[in-house]
């Protein structure tokens, strides 16, 4: 039976996903349900491959260490399949693990654009109908706290001044408005009256 082929690059990436339809489920004859291969090609680094468990393990570590970075949090990623880090020159280590013993594991540093460019070609399968692979499971479980989570200090540096501003002007601006909507009721309440040489002035 022949297989279907599906390829998704973007610059210095390309991910090449083979397999089969699943007829029991109603496939279509250009569907991939069943993953036979894959290859992850870097450029300037070693093809990566593997088992559909390394295919999710790898992409399931991608996702969470773009959404760490997006939340500028430091978390080590590390899976019985793949250790993916950022280090301090800024490049990401990745160690990718075998199944088998004998088969020691293949380590990568890359660059934030070569990154980029697999977080893109992982965004083009997840948005490519025709391969089934459900990304609900692969995507980043981050805790809610973590999009709430602030610093205090930071807090009060930058959100307390402007609102002790905002304040003091309100309160400036009420004071002024009190004063000048009083004198504005005595003016109305005072007229003045002049009958030749007889000035009358009448308070109401």
């Amino acid at each position: 039976m022949l297989q279907n082929k599906y390829s998704f690059n973007q610059s210095s990436a390309e991910l090449v996903i083979s397999g089969l339809p699943d007829y029991s489920n109603n496939d279509n004859k250009d569907n991939i349900s069943i993953i036979s291969s894959w290859k992850l090609s870097i450029i300037n680094q070693p093809e990566i491959e593997g088992s559909i468990d390394h295919l999710k393990s790898v992409i399931k570590a991608f996702y969470k260490c773009a959404a760490l970075s997006l939340l500028d949090r430091e978390e080590k990623i590390e899976s019985e399949l793949i250790d993916l880090n950022l280090d301090e020159s800024g490049s990401y280590r990745i160690i990718l693990k075998s199944t088998k013993p004998e088969v020691k594991p293949l380590k990568l540093k890359i660059g934030y654009a070569e990154f980029s460019d697999i977080i893109n070609c992982f965004d083009q399968l997840k948005n490519f109908n025709e391969i089934k692979i459900d990304f609900n499971e692969l995507l980043p479980n981050i805790r809610k706290e973590s999009f709430i989570s602030f610093d205090r200090n930071r807090l009060s540096n930058t959100i307390f001044p402007p609102l002790i501003a905002l304040l003091s002007i309100s309160f400036f601006t009420f004071i002024g408005f009190y004063f000048f909507e009083n004198k504005d009721s005595r003016n109305k309440n005072i007229s003045i009256i002049s009958n030749s040489s007889n000035i009358v002035i009448k308070i109401k």
